[in-house]
C-alpha cells in the first residue's frame, strides 16, 4: 500500500520533515517514491509547502495519508482539492442559511401541545359521557 507520510530530516533536536509518498513497508526514513513537499515545525510560523497537484495525483491513486500528513494536506489545501471542496478560509458564493427567529420556533411546539391536550380532554369527556 502506498502512503503519504513524513520523513524526518535535519539535525538532532532540530527536526524538519519532508512530505513523501512511500511504500508502507519501507522504513520511516527509507526508500521513497516521490517527495511532494516539506514541513518546518521549528520556524515561526511553521512552514508547510506541499505540491498540491502531486498530492492530489497520489490521493486519487489510493495513497493513504498518515494522521499528521492529512493535517498538513488540509492546511495546504491539497486535501480540500482532493475532496472537491473549497479551500479553507474561502467562503462559498452562497451565504449560509439563516435560522428561524427564536420566538417563532417556541410558539409552534406550544400550540401543538395545547391542541394535543385539548384533544385528550375532549376524548376523556366523550368517554365519561358514554359511560353514563
Amino acid at each position: 500500500m502506498v502512503k503519504i507520510r513524513l520523513m524526518r530530516v535535519g539535525k538532532r533536536k532540530q527536526p524538519s520533515y519532508r512530505v513523501v509518498v512511500a511504500d508502507s513497508r519501507s522504513a520511516r526514513d527509507g526508500r521513497i517514491i516521490e517527495s511532494i513537499g516539506h514541513y518546518g515545525p521549528r520556524e515561526d510560523p511553521s512552514v508547510v509547502s506541499i505540491d498540491t497537484d502531486r498530492a492530489v495525483f497520489w490521493l486519487q491513486r489510493g495513497a493513504q495519508p498518515s494522521g499528521q500528513a492529512r493535517k498538513l494536506l488540509a492546511i495546504s489545501g491539497a486535501w480540500s482539492a482532493f475532496k472537491g471542496e473549497p479551500p479553507p478560509g474561502e467562503s462559498g458564493s452562497a451565504p449560509a442559511p439563516r435560522r428561524a427567529a427564536p420566538g417563532a420556533s417556541r410558539a409552534t411546539p406550544a400550540a401543538s401541545v395545547e391542541e394535543e391536550t385539548g384533544e385528550e380532554a375532549s376524548a376523556s369527556e366523550e368517554a365519561g359521557a358514554s359511560a353514563t
